[in-house]
């Protein structure tokens, strides 16, 4: 019977595919009839199936089963975390198997133990209870070595491992014999994070893995010094298995101090078996083979320029004297400079979307000249710098011993992100927000960006349209719209426009400059009659203004070393479009410097000043005024609290002030740190008394967490000569670094 209804089902189908046979495809109805007899076939084998349940696979529809799961506990909720990301990299390669085998349960049992003595607990043991596919339940315990082989087969539906960490071992005391090059206390920081007021266990752990590579770190730096032949060994270990405490102590072997005398140089060109040119220089540089490397690199580098891409260096030593307690050496080398080379053409392979046009001018090769390799990975990286392209590769194709191609091949990348943002401040409180980017925009690299944050006190928005190299070389073009409205102490600040200009980066110095046209309707709203004497209230302005920005700090989010200085002109005018004619300053630079091993002090230095052509009340916005206090101001005070108030005790803001902050930072962990700070503002509501007649200080301290978002900092700012009204003192809760 059953067979008889599958044979009519698959007589009607064919019928009507005999009908569609015209068309490009199943047609629809056919579509629906097979459909149909598959449905049906289904609910008679469901009728039909026996006591094993067992269908024809024909006939049945597979039962999608759920993914088998694992869970790890015993580690910390972050720790679990990290635990469980590696076992589905390494060992599931992401996939979501329904079953886990014994090889699985094996391979997640030896990758947690392995992180467990990486992490300093040497003697670990892992659980596993297996939940099987038939019901069934096994339980495991490995402790080291892991000896104990599961069962085979295993079909496994379920997995939870139970961490015992053990005992965490650690360094108690290191002791370092035979070091006379540098302080005892910075060779004991390639053993153990040192500086720290709390020197937790988690931050002294010991593992003979971690101690070989600190012996290696500190031969390393022994060898850049010019101590080619030193030594560094754990002379005596002492591990008390108990209470994980391990004492070492460390035996240094300096040697001799090897110097570079002098380098003769001799140039070899094609096909010439003497020096063509022959040098000396007298470098007197402790020698190593990082030193040696970069003295190669030199010489390749400079025949790279003159055309010869196969240049190769090799040095020697010539002689070895000892001289005292040093070692002085003679070196030659040799520079075989091999053909000189023409670059014939430039290709580009990959590119889905970007035009070759707009790619060629970025590499700036010339065909028919000489090839510079240093040029060529120039052009590299310059392609690299669109952002556009998740890889560029470049290759050499040789014509003849005189003629190369150069080609690059690209990887596309993604042309669209959306970033989620958030952050937290004393004032604003808690604010979130978005940001969209397009990329390649009509195959020119263009840039697209849009950014939208809220808080409980502002909303704005911004976009910029980035143009690379529109009307010049490393000259990018932009127009940008922009719309704030935030909440101030004293009035609601309303601020809108948008505008064009040209934005360039100087290598050569690290600096940045922004050059644009900037139109801007300016709102001061919900104040008194009193702000028309202070300033306009609802102008126009049209105003070129300038930034620049230099920028010498060894890290954005967290500077402890370096400088940074920024500036912003602004000259606002009637023949701009403008309502008023004005002029303001405002820069500001940031000083960073280590004291110690966990020990930094930042200072920083603010200036601004408003100067009106004309009238203040007729030609300086109120917006553009001065409004200082808050978590990145001076701390004693909220958002614009600090800023000069009329006889009523209104805040009306200053015309020109100056800020100076001192802070002393000591770390207690390496997450967080503890500081002290000063801040002191000058200001004055009037320019004509510049550069201030009044001043205000706070001194405070507070803690700081490092997060990879940047610091989030719970400091308290005290007031030393609050005026009547204000504050004695401020808590403020916020996430950045303050200045």
């Amino acid at each position: 019977m059953r067979g008889r209804r599958e044979d009519a089902c698959g007589e009607r189908a064919s019928s009507w595919a005999s009908k569609s046979a015209g068309l490009p495809a199943l047609s629809l109805a056919t579509l629906l009839l097979v459909l149909l007899c598959v449905r049906t076939n289904g609910a008679e084998s469901q009728s039909e199936k026996s006591s094993t349940n067992s269908v024809s696979g024909a006939a049945a529809k597979p039962k999608k089963t759920k993914p088998a799961k694992f869970k790890i506990s015993g580690y910390g909720f972050l720790g679990e975390l990290q635990l469980k990301k590696s076992i589905k990299l390494l060992i599931l390669n992401n996939q979501k198997p329904e079953i886990f085998d014994a090889n699985f349960v094996e391979d997640a049992a030896l990758v947690l133990a392995s992180t467990l003595r990486r992490d300093g607990y040497l003697q670990p043991s892992v659980t596993a209870q297996l939940i099987l596919e038939d019901g069934g339940q096994l339980g495991f315990k490995w402790e080291e070595p892991l000896e104990t082989p599961l069962p085979r087969p295993l079909r496994i539906r379920k997995v939870r491992f139970k961490i015992h960490k053990g005992i965490l071992y650690h360094y108690q005391e290191i002791k370092i014999e035979g070091l006379t090059t540098m302080p005892v206390k910075k060779a004991r920081a390639y053993f153990v994070e040192t500086g720290l007021l709390l020197p937790l266990k988690a931050h002294r752990v010991f593992t003979p893995e971690k101690l070989q590579h600190s012996l290696s770190s500190l031969i390393e730096v022994l060898e850049q010094q010019g101590y080619g032949q030193a030594r560094a060994t754990a002379s005596h270990l002492d591990r008390d298995d108990k209470t994980g405490a391990v004492n070492v102590q460390v035996h240094v072997e300096e040697g001799r101090k090897s110097v570079v005398r002098s380098v003769r140089n001799e140039f070899f060109y094609a096909g010439e078996t003497q020096p063509r040119e022959v040098t000396t220089v007298f470098p007197n540089k402790p020698y190593s083979r990082l030193w040696q490397q970069d003295y190669a690199q030199a010489l390749q580098t400079n025949n790279y320029h003159r055309g010869y891409p196969d240049t190769r260096v090799e040095i020697q030593t010539l002689k070895r004297e000892p001289v005292g307690d040093l070692i002085q050496l003679e070196l030659i080398s040799k520079v075989q400079s091999g053909p000189q080379v023409t670059l014939e053409a430039v290709g580009f392979r990959g590119e889905k979307k970007a035009k070759k046009s707009m790619m060629r001018r970025r590499v700036r090769l010339q065909e028919g000249s000489l090839l510079d390799r240093i040029k060529v990975e120039q052009g590299r990286y310059r392609l690299a710098q669109l952002g556009i392209f998740n890889s560029v590769e470049l290759s050499y194709d040789t014509i003849n011993q005189q003629t190369r191609n150069v080609t690059y091949t690209v990887s596309d990348s993604k042309t669209t992100d959306i970033n989620l943002l958030a952050g937290y401040g004393s004032y604003e409180l808690l604010r979130g927000g978005f940001e969209l980017e397009q990329r390649d925009i009509l195959g020119r690299a263009h840039h697209a960006r849009l950014k939208l944050v809220q808080s409980f006190k502002s909303s704005s928005g911004e976009f910029v349209y980035t143009m690379p190299e529109l009307i010049g070389r490393d000259v990018d073009a932009f127009i940008n719209g922009s719309g704030l409205r935030r909440e101030e102490i004293s009035f609601v600040r309303e601020e809108y426009g948008g505008g064009a200009g040209v934005h360039k980066y100087f290598k050569e110095i690290a600096s940045d400059l922004n050059v644009r046209y900037n139109y801007q309707v300016l709102n001061a709203a919900e104040v008194d009659g009193f702000v028309a004497t202070e300033g306009v209230q609802n102008p126009g302005v049209g105003a070129i203004i300038a930034e620049l920005k230099h920028d010498r700090r060894d890290n954005p989010l967290y500077p402890h070393q370096g400088y940074k200085v920024f500036s912003t002109l602004e000259s606002a005018t009637r023949y701009l479009a403008g309502d008023v004619n004005y002029e303001r300053v405002e820069v500001s630079a940031s000083f960073h410097q280590a004291l110690g091993k966990g020990t930094w002090v930042h200072l920083g230095l603010t200036h601004g000043a408003a100067i009106a052509l004309g009238s203040a009340a007729n030609n300086l916005p109120f917006n553009k005024r001065f409004f200082p206090g808050g978590d990145t101001s001076l701390r004693g005070y909220q958002q614009d609290q600090a800023s000069p108030k009329d006889i009523s005790g209104r805040i009306v803001g200053a015309e020109t002030f100056s800020l100076g902050t001192v802070e002393f930072e000591q770390a207690l962990t390496p997450k967080w740190s503890v500081v002290v700070f000063s801040d002191s503002l000058g200001q004055a509501r009037r320019i004509q008394h510049y550069p201030f007649d009044t001043g205000l200080y706070s001194v405070g301290g507070g803690l700081s967490w490092r997060t990879i978002i940047g610091p989030v900092r719970v400091e308290y700012g005290h007031n030393l000569n609050p005026r009547t009204g204000d504050p004695k003192g401020t808590l403020h809760f916020s996430l950045g670094f303050p200045f």
